[in-house]
C-alpha cells in the first residue's frame, strides 16, 4: 500500500511539474508575442509636442556615449535617467520618447526580465537614497521613486512594455490606453509616420510650431509652416549626426525653400547650441528634401 501511495505522489508531483513547465513556457511565449506585436507608437500619451522613436537603441547608445556634444544636446532635452537606461541596456529592442508640456514619457519594449534588469542595473543605483512606493490601479502596479526637488519617478511593466515618466498623470494615461488597447493617434501623425524610415536609428516627429519656421518674401509676404507635424530621420554619417526630412513642393514658393532650410538650421542650433548644422536641399517627385549634418563633432 505504501508503494502505491509513493507512486501516486510521484505521479502527482510529475504532473504538477509538467503543468508548471507548460504554464511558464506558454506564459513566456505569450509575453514574447506581446513584446513583438506591441506598437509603442499606439501607446503615446495624449497631445504630444514631439515623439522620438529610437529604432536602434544600441546605435543610439554608441553615439551618445562616444560624442560629448551629442550627449549634451540630447541631455538638454531628455532627463539623464532615460539616457542612462539606454546606455546601460543597449540590448533593448526599441523604445519611444514622447514630449508633453507636463513632462516626458519613455516607452520600452521589455519583458519582465528586461524590466528587472533596468530596475537592478539603473534605478536602484539612481534612487538608492529613497524607498520606492507602489500602487496598484486597474490591474497595473505602479512604482514611484522619490527624487530630489519633490519629484517622483514613476514606472510600470505591463504586457511586454515598460513605461516611465516623472508625470504621474501621463503615466496613468498611458496605462489606460494600454488597458483599452485602442490607438487614438490623429490620422495626420499616422500618415507622417509611414513616410519615415524605420531602419534609421532615430525617427523624430515634431509639431512645426515648436520650430517656428517662417520666411519673408520680397513683397513682405510671410510664409510660415504651422499647425502641422514635421518628421525627420536621424542618423550618423562620417562621425556627424545628420537628419533627413522633406516638405511638399509648391512652385510659388520655389525661391523660399532654401531660406526655409537655412531657418531650420538656425532653429535647430537655437534648441541645441552644442551642434552646428549645415543644410542642403533638392527637389524630386513633388517634394523638397532637406539633409542637415552637425559639423565638427569629434569622438
Amino acid at each position: 500500500m505504501k508503494v502505491y501511495r509513493r507512486e501516486i505522489v510521484i505521479i502527482i508531483l510529475t504532473a504538477l511539474a509538467t503543468l508548471s513547465a507548460v504554464y511558464y513556457f506558454f506564459g513566456d511565449m505569450k509575453e514574447s508575442k506581446e513584446l513583438v506585436q506591441t506598437d509603442l507608437y499606439t501607446l503615446t500619451a495624449p497631445e504630444p509636442e514631439a515623439i522620438l522613436a529610437v529604432n536602434r537603441p544600441s546605435v543610439f547608445a554608441r553615439i551618445i556615449l562616444a560624442k560629448e556634444p551629442v550627449y549634451q544636446a540630447f541631455a538638454s532635452k531628455i532627463p539623464e535617467i532615460y539616457l542612462t537606461i539606454i546606455q546601460k541596456n543597449p540590448e533593448i529592442a526599441s523604445l519611444h520618447l514622447s514630449f508633453h508640456p507636463q513632462g516626458i514619457v519613455m516607452y520600452v519594449k521589455a519583458d519582465k526580465s528586461m524590466s528587472r534588469h533596468i530596475e537592478e542595473n539603473v534605478l536602484k543605483t539612481a534612487f538608492k537614497s529613497f524607498a520606492p512606493q507602489q500602487q496598484t490601479k486597474g490591474g497595473i502596479t505602479f512604482t514611484y521613486c522619490p527624487d530630489a526637488g519633490n519629484r517622483f519617478f514613476g514606472y510600470y511593466q505591463h504586457n511586454g512594455v515598460w513605461v516611465a515618466s516623472y508625470s504621474r498623470k501621463l503615466l496613468e494615461e498611458v496605462a489606460a490606453i494600454q488597458r483599452k488597447q485602442k490607438n487614438n493617434q490623429p490620422k495626420e501623425q499616422m500618415l507622417l509616420r509611414k513616410t519615415l524610415d524605420s531602419n534609421a536609428p532615430l525617427n523624430l516627429m515634431i509639431q512645426s510650431k515648436l520650430l517656428d519656421l517662417y520666411v519673408k518674401a520680397n513683397d513682405s509676404t510671410l510664409w510660415r509652416i504651422s499647425d502641422r507635424w514635421l518628421g525627420a530621420d536621424l542618423f550618423e554619417s562620417e562621425g556627424n549626426i545628420c537628419y533627413f526630412s522633406s516638405l511638399p513642393y509648391h512652385e510659388p514658393a520655389d525661391t523660399l525653400f532654401k531660406t526655409i532650410g537655412d531657418t531650420l538650421s538656425v532653429r535647430l542650433e537655437q534648441h541645441f547650441p552644442q551642434l552646428h548644422i549645415s543644410c542642403q536641399i533638392y527637389e524630386e517627385n513633388g517634394k523638397v528634401y532637406y539633409t542637415g549634418c552637425s559639423l565638427g563633432i569629434s569622438n
